[in-house]
């Protein structure tokens, strides 16, 4: 598997680059990639082929679990769905990804100046149908796993050949990628900071969230323990 490495963009217009509140914005592997293993739902963007709908000049954003292998992103569907059939072509149609964890409301005593504490990463990359057998293999092992941190593939009943026909593959390798974060406290205007009338009235500071996992509800007709990973899934899975 090839591994580009991601740069800054070097001109305005590059399709990766941060306009607004550019001290936010990430351009590095390690970011990214970090912001990647931590989600757990990718927001795909693509346009369908001509052809393939009576209207098919609208742009399509579908979420979707995905997995990731070095600087390729995976996604999978059946084969007949329209997302697959339009990333599935021999042109290769440029696909958006886009990946957001929320890790706090901002409330500020203006609602203009009230945010989110976030960190997404933005990935640009061109779709490809995964045909080679093994590679199918390691990239449906990596979407199965990702959401555990655990080897859940291999903790599963065997796919069968029906399953694994009637999936298709995409892979997205990531060409041009941006991260962005806001991290911290709410920031009023520094005027209203020491009016004591509007610090006494309006509270202002942050309510932080994170992913929190509850004890596993087993099916009513099944007889097997609870797999040790899905117990410590709020130890292992990343913040």
């Amino acid at each position: 598997m090839s591994s580009s490495v991601y740069v800054a963009p070097s001109s305005a217009k590059a399709i990766n680059q941060v306009h607004r509140l550019r001290d936010r914005a990430r351009y590095d592997q390690e970011t990214i990639h970090a912001i990647l293993d931590a989600g757990l739902v990718a927001h795909v963007g693509f346009t369908l082929p001509p052809g393939m709908a009576e209207e098919d000049d609208w742009p399509f954003v579908l979420p979707m679990i995905y997995g990731r292998i070095d600087d390729t992103i995976y996604i999978h569907g059946f084969v007949s769905g329209r997302m697959m059939k339009a990333l599935a072509s021999p042109d290769q149609p440029k696909v958006s990804v886009t990946v957001t964890l929320v890790d706090g409301i901002v409330v500020a005593m203006s609602p203009f100046n009230s945010a989110m504490n976030y960190r997404t990463a933005c990935l640009f990359g061109h779709g490809r149908l995964v045909t080679d057998d093994e590679e199918k293999d390691k990239a449906l092992t990596a979407i199965t796993n990702h959401a555990f941190k655990a080897d859940r593939w291999y903790d599963s009943r065997p796919s069968n050949k029906i399953e694994l026909k009637s999936t298709k593959v995409i892979a997205v390798q990531i060409e041009k990628a941006s991260a962005k974060i806001r991290a911290g406290q709410a920031k009023d205007e520094v005027k209203e900071m020491t009016d004591d009338e509007l610090i006494t009235k309006y509270w202002s500071g942050i309510v932080p969230m994170k992913t929190v996992y509850e004890t596993p509800i087993a099916t009513d007709y099944n007889k097997a323990p609870v797999p040790a990973y899905l117990l410590e899934l709020n130890d292992n899975v990343q913040q």
